[in-house]
């Protein structure tokens, strides 16, 4: 797990089927060695948001409802502007 800011929306003509009807984010994690990914949202995050992401891929693929799907990160908390996380 690690903390990370929402820089954008994924829009994909072609995708793996998993991911149909899925919220697709760019997260930029705060630490320097990562590089931005691609996560599942279940929580409704917004644009420049800080968010927790994990790298659980059991979980991502949970939320996609397919054992088979590529999916690794997934959004699994929102960091409001005080500090305190919502899950």
């Amino acid at each position: 797990m690690r903390t990370a800011v929402i820089r954008g929306h994924v829009t994909a003509t072609v995708k793996h089927p998993s991911f149909h009807g899925a919220r697709l984010l760019v997260a930029v994690p705060e630490s320097d060695d990562v590089s931005p990914q691609i996560v599942l949202d279940n929580l409704g995050a917004a644009i420049g948001q800080r968010v927790i992401i994990s790298s659980d891929g059991a979980e991502a693929r949970q939320m996609v409802k397919n054992e088979s799907s590529p999916a690794r990160w997934s959004v699994t908390g929102i960091i409001d502007p005080e500090g305190a996380l919502a899950v």
